[in-house]
């Protein structure tokens, strides 16, 4: 047969080699989903390390009593006093908080080398005590114990308080814990 032209083949005619500067469709959708699955890992990294992040933070700033007490919050103990007492008896412990910080202050106890127990008392009426189990202060304002109303009671004592004589009182508040001397006075 005479030189007679081949037609080409369809497939042939149709499929155009891809540019240069592309992949082949193939390679390219490997590539997206390479691609993909990297930016779903760094998501996932970044994720995983915010919540690590964050557990870290709220187990270091948790409110623990057992943390010191940081001077920058503002708040004082002013006249912490005792009544004196004989041991086996009860003693009031009295004292004012002045909360000048931003924040407010809840107070969750108070420890005596005194006593075996501590606890505050508010007297709600004539006949009618409750016993607290924490109390706050308000930022900017101050809680006064001082008065015939509110007050911590400890006992039974361990020893004599005698009049004249101090001893040291570890308030525990939120966040933090404060020693704050007790002076004993007469009843």
């Amino acid at each position: 047969m005479p030189n007679v032209p081949q037609r080409p083949r369809c497939s042939n005619v149709l499929r155009r080699p891809p540019p240069r500067w592309r992949c082949p469709p193939s390679d390219r959708r490997l590539e997206g989903q390479t691609l993909r699955r990297r930016a779903m890992s760094n998501r996932c990294d970044r994720w995983t390390s915010s919540l690590i992040a964050l557990v870290l933070i709220s187990i270091f700033s948790a409110a623990r009593p057992d943390t010191p007490f940081e001077a920058g919050l503002n708040v004082r103990i002013d006249a912490a006093t005792a009544t004196a007492a004989r041991q086996g008896e009860t003693s009031r412990i009295r004292f004012r908080i002045v909360n000048d910080s931003p924040a407010a202050f809840h107070v969750i106890g108070i420890e005596t080398p005194v006593a075996r127990e501590a606890r505050l008392v508010a007297d709600v009426g004539e006949s009618e005590r409750n016993v607290l189990e924490s109390i706050g202060v308000p930022a900017g304002e101050s809680l006064d114990l001082t008065t015939s109303h509110l007050w911590y009671e400890t006992g039974p004592l361990t020893r004599d308080l005698d009049a004249g004589e101090t001893f040291d009182m570890p308030l525990r508040f939120v966040g933090g814990q404060l020693t704050v001397p007790v002076h004993v006075h007469a009843r």
